[in-house]
Parts: structure tokens; C-alpha cells; sequence
């Protein structure tokens, strides 16, 4: 049975981040992860500037990755669209790219790299957690629970009735001009779809769909696309003449939106990542929200902090920025509210500006400050 000082159970962004975090200060860290090689996860590949500059923290540069530069966001619903300035310069790079390299990051600094093992039992005592996968057993001081959205057997989440997808395309010259430097966000009855641009020429997209759209659509994920470009013209466009880089997207159901996990599972197990709080996607701040909770987690051990602790510490630094996010997600739910919130965009384009500074994640710079010094 091996033995460690601490374990992440997933090997994406929030899990990675644990365990370099701890590496770097000298703790045996093991990361388990079920896939033994990159694929599509279902989420947004947009980099808010927190999210750059967290990596940065953690030694990887985007543009050195071949992010694209994102400084526009660009909103449409039906026929409706709107354009803003983003209030950061955004990036766009593929979770292909980016999991790959931090889970490199991770490993050079120490930390034990476990693929193709799948956790199927997470067992938390007194002063030890043991990780089980299959056949195997892991033993820890303590767990870091980063599995993003798949649940984990015995310590599930609520249950939302959203489904996501996410699936890259290469785009034709002009939608890949038309999507320089721009992330588009259109929205629809029943859901929303983002598009950015990434490396390697590719467009990724992501979009939901909630419980009622799924049965007037069906499960068929091309069924979606077509109807959500009957919906606006706009993603019609994006997809027109696109050739798909996979047979079918990456998907994953039962999302819960607006979800903060205050349940303690035990001492000495983190939850990071969307196991403990997950943020609407069309704040683009997932990816943020991964990062600095594991970062968090991890700050959280070498300072003896509880998992109780670090959860109501990190849960009250989110609390304003769920709240704008409810809000504005509440401006999605039906065809006259989202007409109204793209037509204040026309109007006053700094209030789009305004609202991308309230969903951010707060206070990075103090995250990005190494505890020892």
C-alpha cells in the first residue's frame, strides 16, 4: 500500500494545483487520475486574467501554450447581439493543453502522477484517508476531493437538470476571423453556448441545455446545435462549413449551477474544484475558481487548517461573486429578460464591463503570495 502525505483525487486543474502547491514545499503528494491520456473535459476554455495570473503562480504562461488573446465579449440572443470590452485581456486555450502541462508542473516538483486508475472508494479516518482504485490502495494524511463534476461514489453533490457539451471545431477563415480576440456567448430558451477561439486553429464551443429544452430537442447533440441555430443566426454562422475534431462532444449531466458544498466530509479531505462550488459558465471563471481552490487547499494543510476551516473561508471569498452570477443567470430564463439584458448591453456597453469585474474570483494576489515568505 503506498503511503503519502497527501492525495488528489483527479488530475484537472484544481487537483493539480494541490498537489504542486504541496510539492513545492516539501510534501509527498500523489495525483490520481482516471484518464490515462487527454480529453475533452466539459469546460469553458476561456483564461479570465485571474486565472493567467494564478498559473503564472504555478510556472506555466498561456501565451507560451498558444493561447489566443480575448479582449471582447460579444453577446447575442435571436437576432439581438451586443459587444463589450472585456475589462482584462482574456485568454483561449483548450483544457487538452492546459492539464496536460500543470499535471507536467506537478510532477517535476514531486508529486506522484497515478493515470488510468479510477478512485471507487474514498475512506476518511481519524488522522488518515485511504484512496481506493480497484485493486489498489492509497494512503494519505489528507485528500484533496477534485473530481470536478463527476461525483464520487459515497459523497455525492446536489443534483441539478442541466446537461453540458463541449466539442471542438475548425472553423472556416471567416468565422475564425470573426472570433479573433472575441468570446461569444449566445443565449437561447433552455440553455446558453460560448465559442472562443484556441491554439491549433480551433474553436471550442460549450453549451447547456436544462431539463425542459432536452425533452422538446431530444439527446441528440447535433439536434441541439441545429436548434440553437435556428435560434439566432449568430451560432448558426460559427458552425457553418465547420468540420468537428471528435465524433461526439464530451458531456456531463445533473449539473448543479449556484451548488457550495458547506457539508464537512471529514478533517482532513479538501473538496476543490466544482466539488465545492460551481459557478454558472458563462462567468468564464470556472477555470479560476479550480485553480484557487486547490492552491487554497493545499494552503490550508501546510497551515493546519481543517477542511471545515478552509471551506467556510473559501466559500465567504465567492459569496459576492455567486451572487452577481445568479443574477445575471436569472436574466437567461426567459426570451423578454434576455432580449432586455442584450439590449442594456447595446446601450451601455461599460454595464457588460461591470458584471465580467463582479463574477471574478477575489483576492489572487494574496493567493499568489508564497506562505513561507
Amino acid at each position: 500500500m503506498a503511503e503519502f502525505d497527501a492525495i488528489a483525487i483527479g488530475g484537472g486543474l484544481a487537483g493539480s494545483a494541490f498537489a504542486l502547491e504541496l510539492a513545492r514545499h516539501g510534501a509527498r503528494g500523489a495525483v490520481i487520475e482516471r484518464t490515462p491520456s487527454a480529453q475533452l473535459k466539459v469546460c469553458g476554455d476561456f483564461l479570465s486574467a485571474e486565472a493567467q495570473h494564478l498559473l503564472s503562480y504555478l510556472g506555466l504562461n498561456a501565451a507560451d501554450m498558444g493561447a489566443t488573446c480575448i479582449e471582447t465579449f460579444r453577446m447575442a440572443t435571436g437576432e439581438q447581439t451586443a459587444t463589450a470590452t472585456l475589462p482584462f485581456a482574456g485568454a483561449g486555450l483548450s483544457r487538452l493543453v492546459l492539464d496536460e502541462a500543470l499535471l507536467g508542473k506537478a510532477q517535476e516538483a514531486g508529486a506522484e502522477i497515478i493515470r488510468g486508475e479510477a478512485a471507487t472508494a474514498l475512506e476518511p479516518a481519524a488522522t488518515r484517508v485511504r484512496v481506493r482504485t480497484g485493486s489498489k490502495s492509497f494512503d494519505a494524511k489528507c485528500a484533496a476531493l477534485a473530481t470536478g463534476k463527476h461525483n464520487m461514489r459515497g459523497w455525492p453533490r446536489t443534483v441539478g437538470d442541466t446537461i453540458a457539451y463541449k466539442i471542438q471545431l475548425s472553423p472556416s477563415q471567416a468565422v475564425a476571423r470573426a472570433l479573433d480576440g472575441v468570446v461569444q456567448l449566445v443565449s437561447y430558451r433552455g440553455g446558453y453556448v460560448g465559442a472562443c477561439n484556441v491554439e491549433d486553429d480551433a474553436v471550442t464551443i460549450c453549451w447547456i441545455m436544462d431539463g425542459r429544452a432536452m425533452k422538446e430537442v431530444g439527446p441528440e447533440w447535433t439536434a441541439h446545435l441545429n436548434y440553437i441555430s435556428r435560434h439566432s443566426s449568430v451560432m448558426g454562422d460559427i458552425l457553418a462549413g465547420a468540420h468537428y475534431r471528435s465524433a461526439r462532444p464530451a458531456a456531463v449531466s445533473s449539473i448543479p449551477y449556484g451548488y457550495k458544498r458547506r457539508a464537512i466530509i471529514a478533517p482532513n479531505v479538501y473538496p476543490t474544484g466544482d466539488q465545492l462550488s460551481v459557478i454558472p459558465s458563462f462567468t468564464g471563471d470556472g477555470t479560476s475558481l479550480a485553480l484557487a481552490s486547490g492552491l487554497a487547499a493545499a494552503r490550508a494543510v501546510l497551515g493546519d487548517q481543517t477542511a471545515q476551516g478552509f471551506q467556510a473561508d473559501f466559500l465567504g471569498r465567492v459569496r459576492a461573486q455567486f451572487f452577481w452570477a445568479r443574477a445575471v443567470d436569472a436574466t437567461f430564463k426567459t426570451g423578454i429578460t434576455r432580449a432586455l439584458s442584450v439590449g442594456a448591453m447595446g446601450a451601455l456597453p461599460p454595464l457588460a464591463t461591470l458584471v465580467a469585474s463582479l463574477t471574478r474570483v477575489k483576492g489572487v494576489k494574496e493567493m499568489t503570495t508564497d506562505p513561507t515568505q
